[in-house]
C-alpha cells in the first residue's frame, strides 16, 4: 500500500524525540530556545536541531530569532491538534 504525501508527513511526527519536543513546547506555552529544549529533555543539541528542522519543514512549529538564539513555538493552528495527539498517546 502506498501512502499519500499528507499521511507520510503525519507519520514523521511519531518519533519519540519529536513527540518529546512537541510536548515540551506545548507545555511551555511560550517561546523556547533549542538549547533549553536540549537541557530539559536531556537530548544532544544536534539531535534537537535535527528534529526541529523536520518539525519546521512539516510546518508544525515556527522559529524566531532572539539575539543569537533561535526560539521555537508550536504554530497556533496546530496547538489543539498537538494537544489531542499528546492525550491519545498519554503524553500530556
Amino acid at each position: 500500500m502506498k501512502l499519500n504525501k499528507k499521511t507520510q508527513q503525519f507519520l514523521k511526527l511519531f518519533d519519540e524525540n519529536k513527540l518529546l519536543i512537541l510536548k515540551a513546547l506545548y507545555n511551555c506555552k511560550n517561546n523556547v530556545c533549542g538549547c533549553d529544549l536540549a537541557k530539559k529533555l536531556d537530548i544532544p543539541k544536534n539531535l534537537v536541531s535535527y528534529h526541529i528542522r523536520i518539525l519546521r519543514e512539516l510546518s508544525v512549529i515556527e522559529e524566531a530569532k532572539c539575539g543569537k538564539n533561535k526560539i521555537y513555538q508550536i504554530k497556533t493552528e496546530f496547538s489543539n491538534k498537538i494537544e489531542e495527539i499528546l492525550k491519545v498517546l498519554e503524553l500530556d
